[in-house]
């Protein structure tokens, strides 16, 4: 349930700083100040555990072995500020306004999920010290704001944390959450120095994988045979003579351009020479394609009829059909394999960090959202109604694949899927790509992507929510 009749609203009795210029609210995402982790963990309410704690007085949750578990009502009413302010809105709605609802599950979803990243850092063992923390804010400062190196006063940062409804103490916080969230991030996904300072096992993918999975996307490597030629389409059989008498026997790039230009019905190609690039079989109507791959290069052919008119060409350059080799594909083969598994390994950990940590997650009566334990189970959408009249399948996660190296733990904005489906023009290979790789262009090898670093920080989302 979304918080509801909130007492301590500040709409009335606390105003926010006027909104920050869209310049601000850019540095904004820079610096962690933002939806810090929400974008990433989207959690299912749990049904209420027995022998839950109760919520403190002057509280609205609880979040059992996390330091500082107890999240007061006047942290929910600073972070609802702050919320409202990185929706460039100079005060906090009133508790009717639907937007009000809002910010308030995304200021309650943030406070909760700090509690769970600094809780499991503990499990962990990571603690990050206060000269990290005054080292990464110089470093912001300087980079994002312009900051002289240890200035004592900064107007551009100073400007940005009013505007933004932050205290310097509450700005340290936040980097220093974010510190932890990338410690954590280098135990849960290996990638090796410079990406973790403190090294790290590298994922290790073997040959054999390697070679498994060039063979299996072989197609994906190919580049099929293209012809480069020169094509002037006319509406009559007479025009189509009058542009090949104009070309003489020898027509220069000149040429081509003076007679496209002015006989060519071609809109894609009169105003460049009629040239077409890189056309590959089965690309351009029956006819046309059947004289482009029969005729030898450098030979003026035509007229002939097709189905859009009458054409002369003229082919200019042949390429033939190509395989790149296994040796020159294999090492960007292997950052894409090691970018799948990080990817497995960031997933996996999701799941067990979700599942951890709502189960010790309290909330009161008025507060209980999806990351709360005693929260309401969420509806099935599969109603007796539409079991009844058309069954109800079980649910299928998506399996866009996103380009290794882009996916984060903590701290980034999700990356959109890949498109799926056979590259443009090739074939779709046997058994498709498998989920996390990226599709290859033909006759090339994976794209080259780095690997994965620590997170950079994101832009906060533009849908409030927890």
């Amino acid at each position: 349930m979304s918080p509801q009749g909130k007492k301590g609203n500040p709409a009335a009795a606390s105003k926010a700083k006027a909104a920050p210029q869209s310049k601000s609210r850019s540095r904004l995402g820079l610096i962690v100040f933002g939806g810090l982790f929400l974008a990433l963990f989207v959690i299912v309410g749990v049904a209420v555990g027995i022998g839950e704690p109760s919520v403190p007085d002057g509280a609205i949750a609880v979040v059992e072995d996390a330091p500082n578990g107890t999240i007061t009502q006047e942290e929910f009413d600073r972070g609802l500020v702050q919320a409202a302010s990185r929706q460039g809105l100079k005060d906090v709605p009133a508790s009717d306004d639907p937007q009000y609802q809002l910010l308030a599950d995304a200021a309650e979803g943030d406070l909760i999920l700090s509690r769970w990243v600094l809780g499991e850092a503990e499990e962990r063992g990571i603690e990050i010290t206060d000269r990290e923390i005054d080292d990464e804010l110089e470093t912001i400062k300087t980079q994002q704001f312009g900051c002289k190196p240890n200035e004592t006063s900064c107007a551009d940062f100073e400007k940005f944390l009013d505007q933004s409804g932050f205290t310097l103490d509450e700005a340290r916080d936040r980097v220093k959450l974010q510190l932890v969230s990338d410690a954590v991030q280098c135990q849960v996904i290996p990638s090796g120095p410079p990406q973790c300072p403190d090294g790290g096992t590298p994922i290790s993918v073997s040959d054999d994988e390697v070679e498994t999975f060039y063979n299996a996307n072989i197609e994906q490597f190919q580049q099929p045979a293209s012809r480069d030629v020169r094509v002037i389409l006319t509406k009559t059989e007479d025009e189509a003579n009058q542009a090949l008498a104009a070309l003489g026997t020898d027509p220069s790039p000149k040429t081509w351009e003076k007679v496209a230009k002015k006989y060519s019905i071609d809109e894609g190609t009169k105003s460049s020479g009629g040239l077409r690039p890189g056309v590959t079989e089965g690309q351009s109507e029956p006819a046309l394609d059947e004289q482009v791959f029969s005729a030898p290069e450098g030979e003026l052919v035509g007229p002939f009829e097709g189905d859009s008119g009458f054409y002369v060409i003229e082919v200019e350059k042949i390429t033939e059909a190509s395989t790149t080799p296994l040796a020159d594909a294999s090492d960007q083969i292997r950052q894409t394999l090691v970018g799948t598994r990080q990817q497995q390994l960031a997933q996996e950990f999701q799941t067990d960090f979700q599942t951890k940590w709502v189960a010790r997650t309290f909330c009161a009566e008025d507060y209980r959202i999806d990351r709360c334990s005693n929260a309401a189970p969420v509806p099935s959408p599969c109603t007796k109604e539409i079991a009844e009249s058309q069954g109800c399948d079980a649910p299928v996660p998506s399996t866009k694949p996103i380009a290794p190296g882009s996916n984060g733990v903590f701290g980034t904005q999700p990356v959109a899927g890949l498109p799926q489906g056979p590259i443009s023009g090739q074939p779709a290979p046997a058994g498709g790509v498998p989920p996390g790789l990226t599709p290859v262009p033909g006759g090339t090898a994976p794209p080259a992507t780095a690997p994965q670093t620590a997170p950079q920080t994101a832009p906060p989302t533009t849908t409030p929510g927890g």
